[in-house]
């Protein structure tokens, strides 16, 4: 609404102070008119904001029990936990029997166990082992803690599970060889070795001197005091240690 005021020359009141609730501005105009604009007025409705804040409280609400219904039905119908894994599928863990248990992957690179078989294999320098690989598992017997000084390295399983043999050096020469597939991919074959009065022994079974397959005398006088285990070629291996 607008309202148009002709001075003539008397003062026209500031209504922006007087009625400031309905007139907004005093603009002056040419020829001595004033005019003043009546400003919108917003009604906010309280119902609407009410009818808002109950619908987002529904929506939040209803989120919330979706939510809950669909961990408990996950929880009711959702598959269940898989079964234990097998004593062959442990790596580096104790196994329920207390054997150690180990993983070896592709690569040929030796991990040395010492720690985790402990210190009797080396007072006895007796050990047995069970071994699951489709080829080429090496055992390695250290004179340092690491695999870098001298050595007696047992391979079993070379040229595609054909061959054994027993060397000096890693990937050394044979030293020693015999001719047989002992591997398995799907189970343990079981092989025990000894190193007592510089000789070097290799059998199967997990009693010394059963089913020998492979010996070798070294005259190095080697102090073994630690133990490398690895596969190569492609191929996995699982490995239990049995407790002494």
């Amino acid at each position: 609404m607008e309202i148009q005021v002709k001075s003539n020359g008397y003062e026209v009141p500031d209504t922006r102070k007087s009625v400031p609730h309905i007139y907004s501005a005093l603009n002056e105009n040419s020829n001595g008119v004033y005019t003043y604009i009546e400003p919108k007025v917003i009604i906010s409705s309280k119902r609407k904001w009410k009818k808002k804040l109950r619908l987002c409280v529904t929506l939040f609400l209803g989120l919330i029990i979706g939510i809950g219904l669909t961990i408990a039905g996950f929880q009711i119908f959702g598959p269940s936990s898989p079964p234990s894994p097998s004593i062959n599928h442990y790596d580096n863990f104790e196994s329920p029997s207390g054997n150690k248990t180990f993983t070896t992957p592709e690569n040929y690179e030796f991990r040395m166990v010492r720690c985790e078989i402990g210190n009797i294999p080396f007072k006895q320098k007796f050990l047995s082992f069970s071994v699951k690989a489709c080829s080429d598992v090496y055992l390695v017997l250290t004179s340092k803690y690491d695999d870098e000084g001298p050595l007696i390295e047992i391979a079993i399983g070379l040229n595609g599970n054909t061959r054994s043999a027993i060397r000096t050096e890693k990937r050394g020469t044979n030293i020693v060889t015999f001719t047989r597939s002992f591997l398995n991919c799907r189970r343990f074959t079981r092989f025990w070795v000894s190193w007592k009065n510089q000789i070097i022994q290799v059998g199967m079974g997990l009693k010394e001197n059963n089913r020998e397959f492979m010996m070798m005398m070294d005259d190095r006088k080697l102090n073994i005091v630690n133990i490398g285990i690895s596969t190569g070629r492609g191929t996995t291996g699982d490995w239990l240690f049995v407790k002494p």
